[in-house]
């Protein structure tokens, strides 16, 4: 199915219910009270939303067989990487917040994973599965679990995660109208894997530790399905840019992470393959 607004939901009220659990349940609450309500009151609300939104129970239960990268797949496997790189970053808020509760990292990075997949797998895609014009997706579901694990490993080892990003870049034309649907609009994204020179010793006390290298993926055409297949272009990419995280750092704090999972347009140089 399409990737559409339902995962950027899933994000939205992720954020919601569990820094309203935080602040609610204070310290008198166990942290693995915390961790139950949460993925409840998730639970309920994704319910909630596909009852009455996606049409969950219209149907009997069925299958969906949406392809994967193929031309012939609505969006050459652009929505496929949008699940995936959605439940990476679940992954990732959640397992900072349940490490603030007071679980340990690698704790904290396997609920946080085991919640994100039962979220997108057990209550969202098995509901889809009974949604009126949508269904179960094994692509759907396979991509949710693999952007989980990655997101596991990536804040379980931070030897990885200070040496490889796993990005999204949003670039719209703005000599067209601009989608109203930005968690649709496969023709303004690019998802890419980062390698960062920040992350090995050899280049930390260098100029050398603000770049790094590109690898990734995009399609154009597809329009979600709606277009002539002999119009549909997939590339994949390499690249070599400009580490904002690192180079903002010291400006931003923290805050500077955000370019570790956004990619900014025009801060790299590109060579690409249409195949």
């Amino acid at each position: 199915m399409l990737f559409r607004k339902k995962m950027l939901f899933v994000l939205i009220i992720f954020n919601i219910v569990t820094l309203n659990a935080a602040e609610e349940f204070g310290s008198s609450i166990s942290k693995e009270k915390r961790l139950i309500y949460t993925n409840v009151a998730m639970s309920v609300a994704i319910l909630g939303w596909g009852y009455t939104q996606w049409n969950y129970t219209q149907q009997s239960f069925r299958f969906s067989d949406e392809g994967w990268f193929e031309k012939e797949s609505d969006e050459g496997g652009a929505d496929k990487l949008g699940h995936l790189f959605t439940n990476y970053t679940i992954t990732h808020i959640a397992a900072s917040l349940f490490e603030s509760w007071g679980y340990s990292t690698e704790d904290a990075a396997l609920y946080a994973a085991l919640s994100s997949i039962f979220q997108s797998v057990i209550v969202m895609e098995l509901g889809d599965g009974t949604g009126a014009g949508y269904g179960f997706s094994r692509e759907d579901v396979i991509a949710d679990i693999v952007g989980s694990l990655l997101g596991y490993i990536w804040y379980r080892y931070p030897s990885i995660s200070s040496k490889i990003d796993f990005r999204v870049e949003y670039a719209p034309d703005l000599n067209k109208k601009i989608s109203s649907d930005l968690t649709t609009d496969y023709e303004s994204m690019k998802h890419l894997l980062v390698l960062k020179a920040s992350g090995f010793e050899l280049f930390r006390d260098s100029y050398a530790k603000y770049l790094e290298l590109h690898m990734g993926y995009y399609g154009r055409g597809f329009y979600h399905g709606d277009s002539n297949i002999n119009n549909r272009d997939q590339y994949i990419y390499a690249g070599v840019g400009i580490n904002l995280s690192e180079l903002l750092a010291p400006y931003m704090g923290s805050y500077s992470k955000f370019f570790n999972y956004y990619q900014m347009p025009y801060s790299y140089l590109q060579k690409s393959n249409n195949y």
